[in-house]
């Protein structure tokens, strides 16, 4: 059967990107993609950087290998406006501009708070800017890590293997609480203890003071300042979307998107926790499995 082939465009070269790229070039499609950055990978090449995450590079020249194989045209340092969008003579768009770090220093153990008190006080890092090396840590470095997966564990031993003195905090249980089903949890901890790595679990940032940060027991509400140079926040990142929903000379494919699953189609449906609780009604879903926990549980059950 003849598949109708399509001029696609893809912006975003991080994971999300290079795989719709490829996929749709494999399934005979023509396939642009363009990158503001100098190189593919986004975010995903910075985890690369992380000590033993090398596969992580070596994934993304693979890319780069396939898209030669497949033709998809690759246009780096590319950033484009609305209207050249709006303009492309692409079929299909496909937006895929991924995250920034949130840089309110926001804790979603403590929504009640809008931004870390203490935030104007300097010194405080998204874990971009630190494996991009862009942030001045000075030796002593506070990681909080609320996410419990490698975004968190990985700079605080990237970290710890410059020789920095590292403390990471987190509200989970322990360290590195979301990588345990990968059984990299145990050699991270291990080698961050070699290294002199001090792990406080079970604990919150309660304001930072430009020389310390000053945390708190969930366990028993005891407070502690901790002498740092530097914090660097390991937390949820905010939707990058510098476009607008609806492009001019451009038609919107949801509902296409929509009618494939709900007629059975396309039998697996994935969506963010957001998109999925607002303005969607999919009655036809038997099964509902949420990998966007939020701290707010009626976020949860309005997606549901």
């Amino acid at each position: 059967m003849s598949v109708e082939t399509i001029d696609t465009l893809v912006i975003g070269a991080g994971p999300a990107g290079l795989e719709a790229a490829r996929v749709a070039a494999e399934r005979g499609h023509r396939v642009e993609i363009v990158e503001a950055a100098p190189v593919v990978g986004g975010q995903f090449r910075l985890a690369g950087m992380q000590p033993r995450r090398g596969q992580i590079l070596d994934l993304l020249d693979w890319y780069e290998r396939q898209f030669i194989k497949l033709g998809v045209t690759l246009r780096l340092n590319t950033f484009l406006e609305t209207e050249e969008i709006a303009a492309h003579p692409a079929d299909m768009v496909l937006i895929a501009t991924g995250s920034l770090p949130d840089e309110t220093g926001f804790q979603r153990w403590v929504p009640g708070e809008a931004t870390l008190p203490g935030l104007e006080a300097g010194s405080v890092w998204s874990p971009e800017a630190v494996l991009r090396r862009e942030a001045r840590l000075g030796d002593a470095v506070v990681v909080y890590d609320e996410g419990g997966n490698w975004r968190g564990v990985g700079t605080a031993w990237a970290l710890a293997e410059q020789g920095k003195t590292v403390t990471i905090v987190t509200t989970d249980p322990f360290v590195g609480k979301e990588i345990a089903r990968t059984a990299a949890d145990g050699p991270a901890r291990r080698r961050m203890g070699a290294l002199g790595v001090r792990m406080l679990a079970e604990h919150r940032l309660v304001r930072w003071h430009g020389n310390g940060v000053a945390v708190r027991s969930f366990l028993t509400g005891q407070e502690e300042t901790i002498p740092a140079s530097a914090l660097v926040m390991a937390t949820t990142n905010r939707a990058f979307d510098p476009f607008p929903e609806v492009l001019t000379g451009k038609t919107r494919r949801r509902e296409r998107v929509l009618e494939a699953f709900r007629t059975g189609t396309a039998p697996v449906f994935l969506i963010s926790l957001k998109a999925g609780g607002v303005g969607l009604n999919l009655t036809e879903a038997d099964t509902v499995i949420l990998y966007d926990p939020w701290w707010n549980p009626a976020v949860e059950s309005q997606a549901m």
